[in-house]
């Protein structure tokens, strides 16, 4: 059986800009596990390009970086929410490039809240972590129970797993005709990838 969600990914762009580094924002665990923050996020929040690949310098509508977050153009961030996922907050945030400019200030974090308790414990195989064992900390076979996503969450991360993003086939066929640099998705069925 097909599902109805896939996750989001990361696709190689020659040239690409890497990040690391968010300054300005403390316990940045929260951009991971769904805390809301966009009554209290600073304004000077910035992405830093890693300083290990300094040739790559292009901005993508989706950005890699060491954060697990979605990091996306103006241009991404309106067509998501022109398809008004629920439980979704734009965070602002200013990309600096190797020599401390900004190379982009319409980018922001698409930060999903309040995780949705979707996976299916029984079919999927994974390992939980030693500190806390009802965070899971890899999985070898990701089963969702799509009946417990509600209906509005067309984006979200899942309860007690922070490292996807998972999203409605439906939005993520409307963002793929768009062209977007730097996305791709990835069937449930295929994560973890080989």
């Amino acid at each position: 059986m097909s599902s109805n969600f896939v996750i989001w990914k990361y696709q190689p762009v020659d040239g690409g800009c890497a990040l690391k580094d968010l300054k300005g924002l403390e316990r940045t665990f929260r951009l991971n596990d769904g805390t809301p923050l966009s009554q209290e996020f600073p304004p000077d929040v910035a992405f830093h390009m890693d300083p290990d690949y300094p040739d790559d310098l292009l901005v993508t509508d989706n950005v890699l970086n060491a954060d697990m977050v979605i990091v996306a153009s103006a241009r991404l961030r309106d067509c998501v929410q022109a398809h008004a996922p629920a439980a979704v907050e734009y965070l602002p945030v200013t990309l600096v490039d190797h020599k401390g400019r900004a190379a982009s200030k319409d980018h922001c974090i698409i930060h999903p809240i309040d995780p949705v308790d979707a996976i299916d414990k029984q079919r999927s195989v994974f390992e939980t972590g030693l500190i806390d064992p009802d965070a899971i900390e890899e999985f070898q076979k990701l089963v969702l129970d799509e009946s417990r996503i509600p209906a509005d969450r067309a984006l979200f991360r899942l309860q007690g797993f922070w490292g996807l993003t998972l999203v409605r086939r439906d939005l993520a066929d409307a963002l793929q005709r768009e062209g977007f640099s730097g996305l791709r998705w990835l069937a449930v069925a295929d994560y973890p990838e080989a």
